[in-house]
């Protein structure tokens, strides 16, 4: 029985790590961190960026993998949403850039000003959908 748990407990940590890595490699690979880096002139700082990433990745795993919860209050929750949503645009807006997709959609819809506040539009409006979500209390 004991073996049984050790046999499930090196494949999950192994299967784990692969996805991470999986994942880590995308993010780099997108260029979210350089870009992050370069627009806010703190290249200097490129290592703190991908290890508060990590961090913040293995921290994350652990709360959801042991279901442990934090009594920080009201005013964690809206950091950690406001965080995790910055994260989240960051990693939709650079992969929308590689893909090059902004360009295209432009060129072939004749649009040729105002692409900042279509993006502003698309955010509020993701802002807004998210915000009903939690308000109406819908789950997935």
């Amino acid at each position: 029985m004991i073996l049984k748990q050790i046999l499930l407990a090196v494949i999950g940590l192994s299967s784990g790590f692969g996805i991470a890595g999986g994942i880590f490699a995308f993010i780099l690979s997108i260029g979210v961190i350089n870009r992050m880096a370069a627009s806010t002139h703190t290249a200097r700082h490129i290592l703190m960026y991908e290890d508060s990433i990590l961090l913040g990745s293995i921290f994350g795993n652990v709360l959801s993998l042991f279901h442990l919860s934090l009594p920080a209050g009201l005013a964690a929750e809206i950091l950690f949403g406001l965080f995790s949503g910055i994260f989240t645009g960051c990693l939709a807006i650079a992969l929308a850039e590689a893909l090059d997709l902004f360009p295209v959609l432009m060129r072939r819809a004749n649009i040729y000003r105002g692409l900042g506040l279509i993006i502003l539009f698309l955010a509020l409006g993701k802002m807004s959908g998210t915000l009903l979500q939690f308000y109406m209390g819908w789950k997935k």
